[in-house]
């Protein structure tokens, strides 16, 4: 692949990676770290990036590899020297129209809140499939090509996530 086709990459599919990259980080900032290095990384690994076979999947499994790393590296970290933690880190809204009714506004930023809570407390499997599904808009075949699993077992956690996102929702309210 040549590096125009890069930008070709980042021009198509830079929405979906970094709505997927939102989905799984905890701040915007870190949102922002893992869009970049995910461009980085497939520019790094442009030779082995073929267009005919779904360019977006293998975006959004480097994503998906880079936050693990990620996400080791810090679980590792705390372990060694615990930190701090903002109570608000991790809470992202979409934009909020100006002509909304503020009392609206805060309902919506606290079921927003509370879904993200709710998929945080998924078992690790469930939330990856979620989240590829949902935020990364991919298809069961395009996941399972992700995570290396069979389509079944994509199926499997797909459902079993959704019912533990209805049973723990309806619980809160």
């Amino acid at each position: 692949m040549k590096s125009c086709d890069i930008d070709q990459l980042v021009e198509q599919y830079s929405d979906s990676v970094y709505r997927y990259c939102k989905s799984i980080a905890y701040t915007p900032e870190d949102a922002e770290d893992l869009y970049q290095q995910t461009f980085l990384k497939a520019f790094e690994l442009h030779k082995r990036i073929s267009l005919e076979k779904n360019p977006k999947a293998y975006l959004l499994s480097v994503a998906t590899n880079i936050w693990k790393n990620h996400k080791s590296m810090y679980a590792r970290r705390e372990r060694i020297a615990p930190t701090v933690s903002s109570e608000m880190e991790g809470i992202q809204i979409e934009d909020i129209r100006s002509d909304q009714d503020v009392l609206e506004q805060v309902v919506k930023e606290e079921q927003l809140e509370l879904l993200r809570k709710c998929v945080d407390n998924l078992p690790e499997k469930q939330r990856q499939v979620i989240t590829l599904f949902y935020a990364g808009e991919l298809s069961l075949e395009e996941i399972s090509k992700v995570l290396k699993i069979p389509k079944g077992t994509v199926k499997s956690r797909l459902h079993k996530a959704k019912e533990e996102l209805r049973k723990e929702m309806e619980g809160l309210e």
